[in-house]
């Protein structure tokens, strides 16, 4: 990594940046070359990531209006070319000469990943928010894809293989980070299945704007309008991480309607969160997640622990029928018991969810989903304990 050159502090420093982000075959590029196409006269630029090494979006974007396009190849800005997608915002940044900057990441990226390199200091001790302005977090998504893709996972009960994520946990994932969703290609889509579409984004992310269009055309005002992005915010934005982290901390509140709407309402989207303290056993747990998830269930995730693997921290992630049950790092009940960690040591964050004689260890799992049995559910949980 270099260097990045601080920016000037001329009024034109810290340009605006718009991402586009959105499953393969989306419409990210068609999308962008309208709003380029928009420009008027104003100095645009664009970078265009694929993980290709013959970047074809790229060339077809040239033509489309920006003053500048930056191809960023072999790799993806949200990991591989993450450094690669820095220096480049920078150097455009310290220019002065664009008033706004559009990044069209690829099909696979993780939009959480782009939001780091703005927050996250360097080894230089800079951030890419010191250069230019994250202006929102933009999700295309194809209102006909996103269905079949949540169908497919929920019907036909296919379970993620270790580390890999199967494709409509990354399309939500996509969505949850998101301060817009641009629902495309409602052209080709029947209206029941647009409105479906719309009720389980807004089931996984209440607070995005959710555009409805067709052939991606959008009006290059509402974009480059106005900052929407929210450091504190948007990256919370999915409904499982308020759930899980919210303010509201009783269960009277923590169940019911997902999202008090219209849309979710009428297609029964509900969302409930289980809490245990006891540990499960391993065996039954992984059997239940392979064999007993609910046909309705669209979204689940959230924190277990097990007896055979007490020390360590479970996370469990659903996306309609396709589960993955993972070990991401130690219970801070169990570094105390090491004693690499003294009380005092314990963050208040982690403080807050103690209670004795487990410590920090819990059951804490966020379930989204259409009519949902939530009773089955809990007393299939319940049997899976030790």
């Amino acid at each position: 990594m270099r260097k990045m050159v601080p920016p000037s502090d001329s009024p034109r420093s810290r340009p605006p940046v718009t991402v586009l982000s959105g499953f393969l075959g989306a419409g990210k590029t068609t999308l962008l070359r309208h709003l380029l196409g928009q420009a008027e006269g104003r100095r645009w630029a664009a970078i265009v990531n694929d993980v290709a090494a013959i970047n074809i979006d790229a060339a077809l974007v040239a033509a489309a209006g920006a003053q500048r396009v930056v191809p960023l190849g072999n790799g993806c800005v949200c990991c591989t070319v993450r450094d690669e997608l820095a220096e480049t915002l920078a150097e455009l940044a310290a220019t002065g000469d664009y008033a706004h900057v559009f990044v069209e990441a690829t099909g696979v990226a993780d939009p959480r990943s782009i939001v780091r390199l703005f927050t996250r200091t360097n080894p230089f001790g800079r951030k890419l928010d010191d250069f230019a302005q994250l202006s929102a977090l933009v999700t295309v998504v194809d209102a006909r894809q996103f269905e079949v893709e949540e169908r497919k996972s929920r019907d036909g009960r296919k379970r993620a293989a270790s580390g890999v994520k199967p494709v409509f946990d990354l399309m939500l994932e996509q969505v949850e980070c998101a301060d817009v969703v641009v629902l495309n290609k409602c052209d080709v889509a029947t209206a029941e299945a647009v409105r479906r579409v719309e009720a389980l984004v807004r089931a996984v992310n209440a607070r995005a704007e959710i555009w409805r269009v067709a052939q991606g055309r959008v009006a290059a005002a509402e974009v480059v309008g106005r900052v929407r992005f929210q450091a504190d915010v948007t990256p919370g934005a999915a409904e499982w991480v308020r759930l899980l982290g919210g303010a509201a901390r009783h269960a009277a509140v923590r169940t019911g309607p997902a999202v008090a709407g219209r849309h979710e309402a009428a297609f029964g989207i509900t969302s409930f969160v289980y809490e245990e303290r006891r540990a499960f056993a391993e065996e039954k747990l992984r059997a239940w997640f392979e064999a007993a998830l609910p046909e309705g269930l669209l979204r689940a995730k959230g924190f277990f622990w097990v007896r055979e693997r007490a020390a360590d921290m479970g996370f469990a992630s659903v996306a309609g029928g396709a589960a993955r049950l993972e070990f991401i790092g130690t219970w801070a009940a169990a570094l105390r018991e090491r004693g690499v960690v003294t009380d005092a040591e314990i963050p208040p964050s982690t403080r807050e969810r103690w209670a004795e004689p487990h410590g920090d260890r819990r059951q804490e799992l966020v379930f989204i989903g259409v009519t949902l049995p939530e009773a089955e559910i809990r007393a299939g949980l319940a049997a899976c304990l030790v």
